[in-house]
């Protein structure tokens, strides 16, 4: 009869006593632990970097992690240009990086550091071990992001509707997609959480009648990293800005405050890029070109970024357009979650909290000056990548789900249907609908095995043998520089706009006579024919696209295919490869 009564004891522990909750935690931890493993130890899982913009921001790491500072192994014939133009000459051992922003490359570099002592690419590695931890402290930061929303959602809310949308987050594909891209929207989403979960804290603080000043200086801190994550972030904090300069009181005196921290953290980089390349904004606002000079890879592979007629007014065509994309798929970029997008029309509820109340006024125009700013950046087109770089509309899903749930509950409740069935078969629906794209994925994950790589373009054991071709001394032109950069281990050149700019940094020796290699990809030979390759940005290099090209006048003499195929060739000053390949 006692033990009766112990099991009894135990199962309405397990239930609804105290251990419920720590029950539920672990399912939970279990869940997204059988989740990860699948991706990192499935046959169909996870198959290393494929954004070209991470694997750049990787080999940056690696630079750093080597004790090489902030510096660069990807040559853009622009930073040559801005080089040359402001400070007279290109350094070419250790070339400074001057587009992207540093915060992430320096976080991953402490972790890479422990790999290089470990694991180097060789060409028998299918998936790139530095790919992997790259990936996995990407996804670390995606669960503490989504750890820190849940806070920002339990304050504004209750603890069930955080929950609950907070499981609405952990099954968004997008998150899983940029977690593994390797780019720093994860650790944006960290930190956004973080900036959240301090301007709800001042905001309490100010219907408290208290001084909210210090949880402000904690969110403009947030935003000042969040800038030397991502240089975009910047818009972010104009409209939290504007609104602490509204809000807050006295006017303006709390915004001036946020304002000096976040140029007290932004500062020192623009100092640091002007003193090494002579402009405080480095090469990546030169991006902005994107569409008025041409395409992104157009401005970047130019040996003269000219700013001649450019004015606000020519980006009037392109903001409408940029804008008009991005309310156009407006789902997809608030990650197909059901939910997130009735944020909107929550905006005409009147929630009883009055933080909850006001922040979404926030959240809108944080996400208006991000869509601002986004539509002037624009988004470029990267061949094979799942997520786009510079999308910002990632970070304001958590956000805009709670919001959304919150009013999708409050409409339910009217209804009068209380039964708990039907209840529970709503939210099953809310969430079969929000997760479908990661509930194929995961059956994507649990079936047959898979080619390991990102192919085309990318196949690294078959770039890394480029490392056995040339020393650390000599440099690589080619279409796909970032990935030569990271999985070769070498200095490449991304391939100038024409062959007479090739020629002339060989012929003028502005790289010291160090190009001995070119190595073309999929990332050109898979373009269209007529429109990209014959007329289009790629036209001076068609004969070497297509294979028919005369080398007689050419200094890179030798070639050689390479797998997968033979959709890739290697030319270069000699025979090279010859009983090295492996």
């Amino acid at each position: 009869m006692a033990t009766e009564t112990s099991v009894q004891e135990l199962v309405h522990r397990l239930e609804e006593g105290r251990w419920a909750k720590w029950v539920k935690l672990a399912v939970l931890l279990g869940a997204i632990a059988f989740v990860i493993s699948l991706w990192f130890f499935r046959d169909a899982g996870f198959k290393g970097l494929s954004h070209p913009l991470a694997m750049d921001q990787a080999q940056i790491s690696r630079e750093i992690a080597r004790g090489n500072g902030f510096t660069t192994k990807f040559i853009r014939p622009a930073a040559l240009w801005q080089f040359e133009k402001n400070k007279g000459a290109f350094p070419l051992d250790k070339t400074p990086d001057t587009y992207h922003a540093p915060l992430n490359p320096f976080i991953n570099s402490l972790f890479i550091q422990l790999a290089e002592r470990t694991w180097r690419m060789t060409t028998k590695d299918l998936v790139y071990p530095s790919d992997q931890i790259i990936a996995g402290v990407s996804l670390l930061f995606f669960l503490l992001g989504v750890l820190m929303f849940y806070l920002v959602a339990r304050r504004l809310f209750d603890h069930r509707l955080a929950l609950l949308g907070t499981g609405l987050l952990l099954a968004c594909q997008t998150f899983w997609d940029f977690a593994l891209s390797g780019l720093p929207q994860m650790l944006l989403l960290f930190l956004f959480g973080c900036a959240s979960y301090t301007l709800v804290r001042a905001m309490e603080a100010r219907y408290m009648n208290k001084r909210p000043t210090l949880w402000l200086a904690g969110t403009a801190l947030a935003f000042g990293l969040m800038a030397l994550t991502h240089g975009l972030t910047i818009w972010m904090f104009i409209g939290a800005l504007i609104f602490a300069a509204l809000f807050f009181r006295p006017l303006g005196r709390d915004a001036a405050v946020m304002l000096g921290i976040f140029l007290l953290c932004y500062t020192p980089w623009m100092v640091r890029n002007h003193k090494v390349c002579g402009s405080p904004v480095g090469l990546g606002w030169f991006t902005g070109l994107f569409q008025v000079r041409g395409s992104d890879s157009e401005i970047m592979r130019s040996m003269d970024v000219s700013l001649k007629g450019v004015s606000p007014t020519v980006f009037r065509q392109k903001i409408q357009g940029q804008t008009l994309f991005q309310f156009s798929n407006i789902y997809d970029f608030l990650g197909n979650v059901l939910l997130a997008p009735v944020f909107f029309i929550a905006l005409l509820h009147l929630f009883k909290k009055p933080e909850t109340a006001m922040l979404r006024w926030c959240v809108l125009l944080m996400w208006l000056a991000a869509l601002l700013g986004m539509s002037i950046f624009g988004f470029p087109e990267e061949a094979g990548a799942p997520v786009r770089a510079n999308d910002l509309h990632v970070l304001f899903i958590p956000l805009m789900t709670y919001y959304g749930l919150a009013l999708i509950l409050v409409m339910w409740t009217r209804l009068e249907l209380n039964y708990k069935l039907v209840r529970i078969g709503f939210i099953a629906l809310l969430y079969l609908i929000s997760a479908a794209p990661f509930l194929q994925q995961l059956s994507v994950l649990l079936g047959p095995p898979r080619l390991p790589w990102h192919w085309p373009p990318y196949i690294p054991p078959y770039i890394a043998v480029l490392n056995t071709y040339t020393t650390e001394k000599e440099i690589i032109a080619s279409d796909m520089p970032w990935a030569v950069a990271w999985y070769a281990d070498r200095k490449s050149l991304w391939i100038p706009m024409s062959i007479k700019d090739f020629m002339a940094l060989n012929d003028d020796n502005k790289l010291h006579g160090r190009i001995v290699g070119l190595y073309l990809t999929p990332i050109t030979g898979n373009k269209a024919l007529i429109s990209e390759i014959v007329k289009g940005e790629y036209k001076e290099w068609a004969p070497f696209i297509m294979r028919r090209m005369e080398l007689r006048d050419f200094p890179l003499k030798a070639a050689t295919g390479l797998p997968k195929d033979g959709e890739c060739i290697f030319l270069s000053d000699r025979d090279r490869w010859t009983n090295r390949e492996d």
